[in-house]
C-alpha cells in the first residue's frame, strides 16, 4: 500500500465548558493534535478559564493512504490543563480529508471532548485543511482556496 505525504494545517480557536474534575478550569489550557504521531500544541491561554481561547496556527506533515483500507485514519485532540489531560477527541481524518468537499477546503469543525471515564467535558473547536498539491494547469479554482 503506497501513501503521500501531504501538509496539514490546523487552526486551534477555543473550547468550552472544560471540567477539571467536576470544577470549572481555571486558567493554563493548552490543546495538542496528534495525527499519524505527529504532535503539535497550541501556546497556554493564561486568563481563558473554562473558555480558553487559542486561535493558534499550527502545521504538520500528516501521511495519506492512497488506497481504500478497512480501518480509518484518526486524529486525536486532546485538550490539557497545566500539563493534566482534560479531555480527548477522536477526528477522522476523513472529515476534512476531501470527499463531499475538494481538497484544500478550509473545514470549521467542533468536537465533543471526552475525560478519562467517558463522561462529556467541554467542546473543541478548530479548523482544519490539507494543503492541495500545486500541479500547473489542474487545480482547484481560487474560490475554493480561500
Amino acid at each position: 500500500m503506497t501513501s503521500t505525504t501531504r501538509k496539514l494545517e490546523i487552526t486551534a480557536i477555543s473550547a468550552e465548558g472544560l471540567l477539571d474534575g467536576r470544577k470549572p478550569v481555571k486558567k493554563n489550557a493548552f490543546v495538542a493534535f496528534d495525527c499519524n504521531g505527529a504532535t503539535v500544541r497550541t501556546r497556554v491561554d493564561e486568563v481563558g478559564g473554562d473558555n480558553p481561547v487559542w486561535e493558534d496556527k499550527l502545521e504538520t506533515e500528516i501521511s495519506l493512504p492512497e488506497e481504500k483500507k478497512k480501518e480509518s485514519l484518526m486524529m486525536y485532540v486532546g485538550v490539557y490543563c497545566k500539563e493534566k489531560h482534560v479531555g480527548t477527541a477522536r477526528v477522522p481524518v476523513k472529515d476534512f480529508k476531501g470527499g463531499y468537499a475538494p481538497e484544500g477546503f478550509l473545514h470549521c469543525l467542533s468536537y465533543r471532548l471526552w475525560d478519562e471515564f467517558g463522561k462529556r467535558n467541554g467542546i473543541v473547536n478548530f479548523m482544519a485543511r490539507i494543503v492541495p498539491v500545486c500541479n500547473k494547469g489542474a487545480g482547484l479554482p481560487s474560490f475554493w482556496l480561500r
